[in-house]
């Protein structure tokens, strides 16, 4: 039974990292220009952006379940959100615009900040995580916010682990891409973009079917 709530823990975390989202654009792209390491240093903060979510949803699930269902405008704003995305970066030489981001003195930009704040600032993985955890109280195990402290650690140890293993993946993934495409770098990020596309359009048409 102890092994269980990790493994769940990471299967649910490996599973809702696989499509791609802000963390795993992050990672990509610092793996690719910098290295796997310094991707990771995103990972890392994106794994306990994760465990945060996850837990939001297991303390307020029933809440959190009628609210959506109440406000689906929050998942249609996140579809056109991704797709916008996924259009720039397969169109790039179409869309040019730079950001710039004002220069704090002093202070270095933190990757694990940013990996933790891009993961946690995710509604539709927030919804994800809002239906895994009512899933598993129905048909798995018993897991709530009232559960012992050692049972709430190992699940969320096993969310970590999961959000880590998919994110080092994309990063591994990434470099080797990078590496054998010096050249025409700008490929990777169209295939990113192409995939955002894709799912973007399948969670619409779910959507407005639903």
């Amino acid at each position: 039974m102890i092994v269980t709530y990790v493994f769940i823990g990471i299967i649910m975390a490996f599973l809702g990292g696989l499509p791609l989202g802000a963390s795993n654009l992050a990672v990509i792209n610092r793996s690719s220009s910098k290295s796997v390491q310094e991707g990771m240093k995103i990972a890392y903060g994106a794994g306990f952006g994760e465990i945060a979510l996850a837990f939001i949803a297991l303390c307020y699930s029933r809440v959190l379940t009628v609210f959506f269902q109440m406000n689906p405008w929050i998942q249609l704003s996140f579809v056109f959100l991704f797709l916008a995305i996924g259009i720039y970066l397969v169109l790039p030489s179409r869309f040019k615009f730079k950001i710039s981001l004002p220069k704090r003195s002093g202070l270095k930009q933190s990757q694990f900040s940013l990996g933790f704040f891009l993961a946690l600032l995710n509604p539709p993985v927030l919804i994800f995580w809002t239906l895994v955890i009512v899933l598993i109280q129905k048909f798995a195990i018993p897991l709530s916010d009232m559960s012992p402290t050692h049972v709430l650690l190992l699940f969320f140890s096993g969310v970590f682990l999961g959000k880590v293993t998919v994110l080092y993946l994309y990063a591994r993934w990434s470099r080797r891409f990078q590496q054998k495409n010096k050249k025409e770098n700008s490929i990777l990020f169209r295939y990113v973009g192409l995939a955002l596309v894709i799912i973007s359009v399948a969670q619409g048409i779910r959507f407005f079917v639903s």
